[in-house]
């Protein structure tokens, strides 16, 4: 069953939130990593995309630090990635992920059973792991969206890509209708 192509590629602010929310056994979007900087209309623009293109998906919470706004009944909503918004990054999800995880809502490591494969060389955390998944991005990232998705400066931010490069991760720059991107090169 092949998942709808979204319209509109992925921002690396929305490609941070998504991997950042992967990353968590609850699959919580909420906190919103630290080094991103939305705030106030900002984050509210990038989380309702997330929601309308069905990346995320609103779920009850009792949580108040995972809520991002109340219903109309006064109680708490958070959002959670859901399995299009995994695949949008290149996330694998084990078999029946989901479902557990659709039964496990408020409960912190509903699928610490289940452990995704391991890739080969050790995948760099931080900030150095969010200029990854947006260089995994099927459009890639410009180097003014990679300083902004890190607070670095414009050097600093080639120096990690250099660095990146030096550790065996194929960084290629390259145009397409008219916008310089870097990507990671397919393997092939």
């Amino acid at each position: 069953m092949s998942q709808p192509k979204h319209p509109k590629p992925l921002s690396v602010a929305q490609m941070l939130i998504l991997s950042t929310a992967a990353e968590r056994p609850d699959r919580m979007v909420l906190p919103l990593p630290t080094n991103l900087r939305a705030r106030g209309a900002s984050q509210t623009g990038l989380l309702t995309s997330l929601l309308n293109a069905t990346l995320v998906e609103e779920v009850a919470t009792g949580d108040a630090a995972l809520s991002w706004r109340r219903a109309n009944d006064g109680a708490l909503v958070a959002l959670r990635i859901t399995a299009p918004g995994l695949t949008a990054i290149g996330h694998s999800q084990p078999e029946g992920a989901a479902a557990e995880l659709a039964r496990n809502v408020a409960v912190a490591g509903a699928d610490a059973g289940e452990t995704p494969a391991k890739p080969a060389a050790p995948r760099p955390s931080g900030k150095l792991g969010a200029v990854l998944d947006a260089l995994r991005a099927e459009q890639g990232a410009t180097l003014a969206e990679l300083v902004t998705a890190t607070g670095w400066l414009p050097h600093t931010t080639r120096a990690a890509l250099t660095g990146l490069r030096k550790r065996g991760f194929p960084v290629h720059l390259g145009e397409r209708d008219g916008r310089k991107a870097y990507r990671l090169a397919e393997a092939g």
